[in-house]
């Protein structure tokens, strides 16, 4: 029983350290809470990023995968046949319309127009003899010097030579057109790609292979596709003239700018998707058939919108909304209407006017009628690129001055 006993004062002891230890940092606190001013309870403003809703523009695009295409690709081969005397030009290089590509051997082709010449000044002399020789019937007739069916056969004769000369002439025409294809010259303007026969070859144009192919590279395409969805808008867009404006990253993240400029006439019943062509000037030659590339179509514009953040805008309960900063630094919830969203930006169909300004960072601690502190006029990502870049230039005018 005695041991019992002193089991049990033990255990109270230990009760009593343990509340004293809970009860003494309490009481502290609570000295130190009391202590403190009135007004610092009263002063817990929310520090808040807050940004001007702006009136403009904003284009609603979509994104896809496109391949550069040529607008024109031409596999060069030869009109005659022939030896292949020279070739002219350097693979790869930039070649204009026009310009000699290779040389098939002539002298065929020459004589060829030289035997058609001489046929066309045989014939011409006998039409010339046929000629004289109906000035004399048609004298001779009117004296009745000869007969009715005389003078008609000689009338025949006459246009049976003009039937021979204008024969020649067009024999001339076709050997003249035969010699004119021994010289291989480029039909548009691009870069030659790599030959596929060398000089002294046998070539026809039956073979199989072209000499080269010629590819133009400015202007240039872009083939995409879409979800048939768009083909109305675009179509209509580009009925009334106003072609929708086209961009392309490329693989160095250079973005370049082209119009849309057609659409094709049907619609790809296993994907659902309809293909589009793009043209851009490549001057630069940026763009490079086959490649690859990003392509963002602006299928629409919005006008004369009230545009925030999209970061200022939230999901409650009841749909979306955003805080406003009121002129006594506290916010009010106002309801909103997106219309759309892009690039980080959100057009407002109803709930905020230009010129308010709109909460983008702090919103989690935020109630309608809280006190805030707008501590930035920037996103927080630009804010801290901004201090980054002041900090950069500050170092740099150190430096110069140093």
């Amino acid at each position: 029983m005695p041991h019992s006993r002193r089991l049990w004062i033990a255990l109270l002891i230990v009760v009593l350290i343990a509340l004293a230890l809970w009860w003494f940092p309490n009481w502290q606190s609570d000295d130190q809470s009391s202590d403190a001013p009135a007004s610092a309870g009263r002063d817990r403003s929310a520090a808040v990023a807050a940004i001007e809703a702006q009136r403009g523009d904003l284009e609603i695009t979509v994104g896809a995968l496109g391949t550069v295409r040529s607008l024109s690709s031409i596999d060069v081969y030869p009109r005659v046949e022939g030896e292949l005397l020279t070739v002219d030009f350097e693979e790869g290089e930039h070649v204009e319309k026009g310009q000699r590509l290779a040389t098939i051997d002539p002298r065929d082709y020459q004589a060829q127009l030289a035997a058609a010449q001489g046929q066309l000044v045989q014939d011409q002399a006998q039409l010339k003899s046929a000629r004289e020789d109906l000035e004399r019937y048609e004298t001779l007739a009117q004296s009745q010097s000869i007969s009715r069916q005389e003078l008609e056969q000689q009338r025949q004769l006459v246009r049976q030579y003009q039937g021979a000369v204008a024969s020649d002439r067009a024999d001339i025409d076709s050997a003249q057109v035969q010699l004119d294809y021994t010289d291989i010259t480029a039909p548009n303007a691009g870069i030659i790609g790599i030959r596929n026969v060398d000089p002294g070859n046998l070539v026809s144009s039956g073979d199989d292979d072209p000499i080269a192919t010629l590819t133009q590279l400015d202007p240039i395409s872009v083939v995409f596709s879409l979800p048939s969805q768009y083909v109305p808008t675009l179509r209509e867009q580009l009925a009334s003239g106003d072609a929708p404006s086209v961009s392309v990253t490329t693989v160095g993240d250079e973005r370049l700018e082209g119009q849309l400029t057609s659409i094709d006439s049907q619609i790809d019943t296993a994907t659902g998707t309809v293909r589009l062509r793009a043209r851009f000037d490549n001057a630069a030659d940026r763009l490079y058939p086959s490649a690859f590339v990003d392509v963002r179509l602006t299928v629409n514009t919005l006008r004369d919108r009230v545009i925030v953040p999209a970061p200022a805008v939230q999901t409650g309960q009841d749909g979306l909304f955003v805080y406003v900063v009121g002129d006594d630094d506290t916010v009010t919830r106002h309801d909103v209407v997106v219309s759309a969203s892009e690039n980080h930006r959100s057009a407002l169909a109803s709930g905020v006017s230009a010129g308010e300004r709109v909460v983008v960072d702090g919103v989690d601690s935020l109630r309608d009628g809280a006190k805030v502190r707008v501590v930035s006029n920037a996103l927080p990502g630009e804010t801290r690129a901004s201090s980054t870049a002041d900090d950069d230039a500050d170092t740099q005018t150190s430096r110069d001055a140093s």
